[in-house]
């Protein structure tokens, strides 16, 4: 069996796992990338939507744009309500080609990619560590020595966790995505626009979408929280089922053709409670929750993750302080107060709002806010006047959720 050295291991080649192995590399570091699948469009679920700002923040290339979005849009049961923009406002990207990028960056600055290789078992003595892989293909197996482990694998946490090891209790989520080229005139309806929906007619327990994508190509997709909702208990609604039941009767193209299908699931810690770092294996991305619980969106903080352990894996290379702690403490300090007011505004849109209160609220908002207020609670957590409207009557209620928690 082959046996090789790096001093970094990252078992995962997404949005975190991806830019972990990127910057680590440019910062001289000796790192492997793993990933599972043989090519980037073997796991391609993302539905990559986000404002301008993460383009620039991780130098992201305009290769890796699939459209520009300037207008939003959220489709009730009875009424559409848009916000139009002047300028674009954001993107949505081609994940195949992020995650692409992200490993082209890695080995352009030194590293090491392994496309086709599986994560089997980690074996720790000592300040070293074993990791086993398996290749797709069954026919040769490949062992390497590191100093320490990335676990980057998303929401089943394998690298941090072992197969009959405890995790924290999560909230768990899950979504159907096509991807459809459509007639030019049916895409000119959808193109420069995100389009949200919500509301019992299509969507449960979460949101459905329509994004776009270049060369008439449209993201078709609805998620689903796996929580008691009301209203929706009896319901035989399936992801995949308002999926299709858009394109058929929203979108109502003639002659599409789908060019993939692809679904997800997400496990969220509520509150952060996630393994951080434990004996030279350290998570980022969807394995510590970098993921916003109300939408679903994790690309950009996925990323932050990656960049922000970096630092604390080069101190340990360098002077063997595990700081990790310090890792953890920054993120929540970051995120959980901002998280856990996600939680609670997904979880009361979602599980229990009726389709009237539904529409009643959203057509608050369009009255009440623009598109930029409304970018910035979404996407941003820029909590304007806009937060501080649609809370203030229940402080007291949001004050319970913190209590206990010391930031």
């Amino acid at each position: 069996m082959t046996v090789e050295r790096f001093d970094v291991v990252v078992i995962g080649a997404g949005p975190a796992g991806g830019q972990t192995a990127r910057s680590l590399a440019k910062k001289g570091v000796s790192v492997v990338l793993v990933e599972k699948h043989k090519n980037f469009s073997l796991n391609n679920f993302s539905s990559a939507g986000m404002t301008l700002e993460p383009i620039d923040e991780f130098n992201i290339p305009e290769s890796v744009v699939g459209a520009y979005w300037k207008d939003l849009v959220i489709q009730c049961t009875k009424e559409a309500y848009t916000w139009q923009g002047n300028t674009k406002k954001g993107v949505v990207l081609d994940f195949k080609k992020l995650r692409e990028f992200l490993a082209d960056e890695t080995i352009k600055h030194g590293g090491k990619v392994l496309m086709g290789y599986k994560y089997e078992s980690k074996e720790i003595q000592g300040n070293e560590v074993t990791v086993l892989l398996s290749h797709s293909d069954k026919s040769k197996s490949l062992k390497i020595e590191t100093k320490l482990l990335v676990d980057a694998t998303g929401p089943l946490r394998k690298v941090m966790y072992d197969a009959n090891e405890t995790q924290p209790e999560m909230v768990l989520g899950s979504g159907t995505e096509y991807e459809i080229e459509v007639e030019q005139e049916v895409y000119d309806k959808f193109k420069d626009k995100l389009l949200f929906f919500l509301g019992h007619k299509w969507a449960i327990k979460g949101y459905s979408w329509i994004f776009p994508m270049q060369n008439r190509v449209l993201k078709v997709g609805a998620g689903k929280t796996h929580i008691k909702s009301k209203d929706q208990e009896k319901t035989n609604k399936t992801t995949r089922k308002i999926t299709e039941k858009i394109i058929s009767e929203y979108i109502k193209s003639t002659n599409y053709k789908i060019l993939d299908k692809h679904g997800g699931i997400l496990r969220y810690s509520i509150g952060l409670k996630d393994t951080f770092y434990n004996n030279k294996v350290v998570a980022v991305g969807d394995a510590v929750s970098a993921i916003n619980p109300r939408g679903g969106e994790g690309i950009r903080y996925a990323m932050q993750t990656g960049e922000l352990v970096s630092n604390y894996i080069v101190e340990y290379l360098t002077t063997g302080k595990e700081n990790f702690d310090e890792y953890q403490k920054k993120w929540r300090k970051k995120t959980l107060l901002k998280w856990k007011l996600s939680e609670y505004s997904g979880r009361r849109m979602y599980s229990r709002y009726t389709d009237n209160q539904i529409e009643n609220r959203v057509k608050f908002f369009r009255k009440n806010f623009t598109i930029d207020d409304m970018i910035d609670s979404l996407f941003n957590f820029k909590y304007n006047k806009l937060f501080t409207r649609i809370f203030q009557y229940s402080f007291l209620k949001i004050q319970f959720l913190f209590k206990k928690e010391k930031f």
